[in-house]
């Protein structure tokens, strides 16, 4: 569907990225890591700093708060995302800017 412009990302390796995708160069990255554990968002934080100009908008479960918080420096947003399949976790989303989901930043 996407051809050339996709890009397989891994979050074990998260700066292996293709070399024409500089640092900085997105406005605003959204972040869903795979699994809620610390190892997966420590890596995926990674990559998300490597990529942003600042804005963050990351998606995960709310036990993932204080690690969020630590290696992001975002907050957990009042707006609760809800899932069809509704998942056992209670699924959060956190930002580092004023972003009108009610965060109070």
């Amino acid at each position: 569907m996407y051809g050339e412009e996709f890009i397989f990302y891994d979050y074990n390796n998260p700066l292996d990225l293709p070399e024409r995708i500089a640092a900085h160069s997105f406005d605003i990255v959204i972040a869903d890591p795979p699994y809620l554990s610390e190892e997966c968002l420590r890596k995926t934080s990674e990559t998300v700093k490597y990529l942003t100009r600042g804005k963050i908008l990351l998606c995960t479960g709310a036990i993932m708060e204080e690690q969020a918080a630590e290696l992001l420096g975002v907050k957990m947003c009042t707006f609760v995302p809800r899932h069809t399949r509704n998942l056992a976790n209670e699924f959060r989303c956190y930002v580092n800017y004023d972003s009108g989901l009610d965060c109070g930043i």
